[in-house]
């Protein structure tokens, strides 16, 4: 008898956008969702470069979000890179090892992970960060700003919808997201 193993069902996610004109209105809106219980790190704001000088005082820049990312990843690479020359060093020296050396074989790691986070976050920053094909709907538009929510299941996304509405958003669009799912036949 063969059995297989459970699949958790798919759920689809949409994303819900909508362009603004001011940048109170922004905020408003951002605060509603959030009061929705919506994380702030699912929300996104993105402005034309013709429309970057009206909103946040012409601070808008390049996507540079996978910075806090890439300083876990740096993180963990610190933490294994560290480990494994702690193992060796220990390996080598053996159980006598000098107390210089057990210093050295404690703090490894410790510092490892620090210095792969920071070198992991520099990265980051410095990388230009991956545009969501959603995002560039804010091309269209030079005189306003498109505020996202990202990953809603449908029934919340017509909430969000309705939210972003109410606090004056433009051309509402409830589009479905296109994520890989891993380990989907």
């Amino acid at each position: 008898m063969n059995a297989q193993s459970p699949v958790a069902p798919r759920t689809e996610s949409f994303t819900v956008s909508a362009f603004f004109i001011t940048e109170q209105a922004i905020n408003h809106a951002i605060m509603a969702c959030l009061h929705r219980g919506i994380p702030r790190d699912l929300i996104d704001v993105a402005v034309s470069s013709k429309a970057s000088s009206k909103f946040y005082g012409g601070a808008a820049g390049p996507n540079r979000d996978g910075w806090f990312s890439w300083t876990g990843r740096g993180a963990l690479a610190g933490l294994l890179i560290s480990s494994a020359m702690a193992l060796v060093i220990l390996l080598f020296a053996g159980y006598e090892a000098s107390k210089p050396m057990a210093i050295i074989q404690l703090l490894g790691p410790d510092l490892g992970i620090l210095i792969g986070a920071a070198l992991g976050a520099l990265y980051g920053w410095l990388k230009p960060g991956d545009t969501r094909p959603q995002m560039q709907r804010a091309l269209n538009r030079g005189d306003a700003a498109l505020v996202l929510v990202h990953l809603q299941p449908a029934p919340e996304a017509d909430e969000v919808k309705k939210v972003l509405e109410q606090h004056g958003g433009e051309q509402v669009l409830v589009e479905k997201d296109h994520l890989k799912v891993v380990g989907a036949e």
